[in-house]
């Protein structure tokens, strides 16, 4: 028989934890940004001025289903995934089965509840459940594209236009092969000068635009302590591109179960002619086939340079803004959709850069 709870409080993260990362380890759907991790250490870092919650399912003693959520409560009482800002997946968690009876339950909770003016649910892929409990018309936040792999990496290369499987092979010639050009997988005790790599070429990249990057005050911290986290559970691949001794490019990824999702990447544009993002990518694609993963995720963003790589899936990421039947929600709902569109505007101008 299944039974629900409302887990409130930051000592949320300490009574659920075993569960929930026994949740993740079953869960079909389960992407880095669902666990307890990544959670956690976000709450940590994001959290102040919020009030955590959990909306868990059970079958008897066993938890099938979670939703982390936070509650924000100025300018009006907003309830919202947990998570938001930096995770680009925030479906819920449930094992396989409880998928429809989660999403549910989990509507039936949100619409008894008295002390929420707005409902605004971020990054909820498209295919899952929730959206179609949810129902009316959401806001599409964002286009995720998603590479089935093959089980050789030359049967991948096959797959690639002739300009671009042209920069591929630089990676088995003689730049690679004389010793010049390395790409170094970063070990667990090294993680920290890793990113500083990753963060130094990502605004070097970010700088020819006028803009400061992603990677800025506390994110940047929030970013230091997961990939530290990440690294110790097998879940980081951070890889740097040195080329004479030198950084000129640095990718960040992560994978879980049999998928790699491809979470940001940066590059000297001074090594351009090297194709640095390119030949990252590339060096990620082959890694992931050889051990033996299903999927290469591009995740959020639309860009004409993840479209040369043949992904075969365009997954929309939803949003979901609802209000109360008070006025006050209803001012809410206008503002929030307002920013969102404004956001939709600044994304769709940056978006669609090569990455060389």
């Amino acid at each position: 028989m299944l039974s629900a709870r409302l887990v409130t409080g930051p000592s949320m993260f300490d009574e659920l934890k075993g569960d929930w990362q026994d949740l993740v380890s079953c869960s079909p759907t389960a992407t880095p940004f669902q666990t307890w991790e990544w959670h956690s250490t976000w709450y940590e870092f994001f959290g102040a001025g919020k009030k955590p919650l959990a909306y868990a399912l059970y079958e008897g003693s066993d938890l099938v289903g979670l939703f982390p959520m936070v509650r924000g409560l100025a300018p009006w009482r907003t309830l919202r995934p947990s998570g938001i800002g930096p995770s680009d997946y925030l479906h819920p968690l449930a094992r396989a089965g409880y998928e429809n009876a989660f999403a549910e339950h989990l509507c039936g909770a949100t619409d008894e509840m008295t002390d929420v003016d707005l409902l605004d649910f971020h990054q909820l892929r498209e295919s899952r459940e929730l959206p179609a409990a949810l129902g009316g018309e959401p806001l599409v936040q964002a286009t995720c594209l998603l590479l089935d792999l093959p089980k050789t990496y030359d049967a991948y290369l096959a797959m690639l236009g002739k300009s671009l499987r042209y920069d591929v092979r630089k990676l088995d010639k003689n730049l690679f092969s004389s010793g010049r050009a390395t790409i170094e997988s970063v070990p667990p005790e090294n993680v920290r000068q890793g990113m500083e790599v990753l963060f130094d070429q990502h605004r070097r990249r970010w700088r020819k635009r006028g803009l400061p990057g992603a990677f800025v005050g506390r994110t940047s911290r929030f970013h230091h302590k997961w990939a530290q986290t990440a690294s110790r559970n097998g879940w980081l691949w951070l890889s740097v591109l040195r080329v004479d001794g030198g950084a000129v490019g640095a990718i960040y990824a992560m994978a879980l179960a049999d998928t790699c999702y491809y979470y940001q990447a940066g590059f000297d544009p001074a090594a351009s002619a090297v194709s640095p993002g390119t030949l990252l990518v590339a060096h990620s694609i082959r890694r992931a086939i050889d051990e033996g993963k299903a999927h290469f995720d591009f995740m959020r963003g639309d860009e004409p340079y993840k479209r040369r790589w043949k992904p075969q899936h365009a997954l929309r990421n939803l949003r979901f803004v609802r209000p109360s039947g008070r006025m006050r929600g209803r001012l809410a709902c206008s503002w929030n959709i307002a920013g969102s569109q404004l956001e939709s505007r600044i994304r769709a101008r940056l978006e669609g850069r090569g990455l060389l």
